[in-house]
């Protein structure tokens, strides 16, 4: 038999004892501010914070159950909370926005611009990673011939096992690879150029043919929707860090610069 909570941000009980507890919920300290120029954490409403509660034990007793069924389950188990009980936890929560209201006014509307934009940004750079990833294995799924290896990589690829079995690793075995393909002799460098050739030349092959079989099964649309999405997303990533960096004081571009590459490492 499971057991379900009932929770503002910090308080949670049994459903069966929820009137006899509410009097125990108090307003949550996540929203304490510890200077002035955070940003403080906007409140749950009690439906998130009862599901958010509730949800592990929801996924333990229906393991096998998708996402969106075990979410109407534990909406279902709410509806069964009685409205007083609710009244109470909305008001709870009411006092919780106002807290939060307060302290948001005290934050520099600057530094409130700052937060939105960085927000911005990340989700579009999400997006950009899903909408590429659809891409891939779509093309995948496909079968769509691979663009080869270059010459340098048929060399690493090559050497590899030997750096490997010397003891290697890392970043180690990356450096070396570069040490000796600068190293190689034109000769050597010549034979992987020469099989790199040969590969790109069936792979021009291979994609023809590939390109040929996607028209005829009508699949042209499909990809080139997706590919679509892909340069929409890349665009609209790539305006959004130029307009942070222009926004930055020109003595200070280059540090604008990284800022942004630092963003999208995180």
């Amino acid at each position: 038999m499971m057991t379900f909570h009932i929770s503002t941000m910090q308080g949670c009980r049994l459903i069966p004892c929820l009137s006899s507890s509410l009097r125990h919920f108090s307003i949550s300290s996540a929203l304490t501010v510890k200077s002035p120029t955070e940003i403080p954490k906007k409140p749950n409403t009690p439906w998130v914070n009862f599901y958010v509660k509730n949800l592990p034990t929801f996924k333990k007793s229906y393991p096998d159950l998708p996402t969106t069924e075990v979410m109407r389950k534990v909406s279902h188990e709410w509806a069964k909370v009685p409205e007083q009980d609710k009244s109470k936890l909305k008001t709870l929560f009411q006092k919780e926005k106002e807290t939060y209201a307060a302290k948001m006014a005290k934050v520099p509307e600057e530094l409130i611009e700052n937060v939105k934009a960085v927000k911005k940004t990340k989700k579009i750079e999400r997006q950009n990673t899903q909408e590429k990833k659809e891409l891939k294995d779509l093309l995948a799924s496909l079968n769509k011939p691979k663009r080869p290896l270059s010459a340098y990589l048929l060399f690493c690829q090559d050497i590899r096992p030997r750096l490997t079995a010397d003891g290697l690793v890392g970043t180690e075995i990356v450096r070396k690879m570069a040490v000796e393909w600068k190293q190689a002799n034109t000769r050597n460098k010549e034979l992987f150029e020469k099989k790199n050739e040969e590969l790109v030349s069936k792979y021009v092959k291979e994609l023809e043919r590939w390109s040929k079989k996607m028209h005829e099964e009508g699949r042209n649309e499909e990809i080139v929707m997706a590919q679509s999405k892909v340069a929409k997303m890349r665009k609209t990533a790539d305006e959004g860090k130029n307009a942070e960096i222009a926004k930055a004081p020109s003595k200070d571009t280059k540090t604008a610069i990284k800022v942004v590459k630092m963003r999208k490492s995180v």
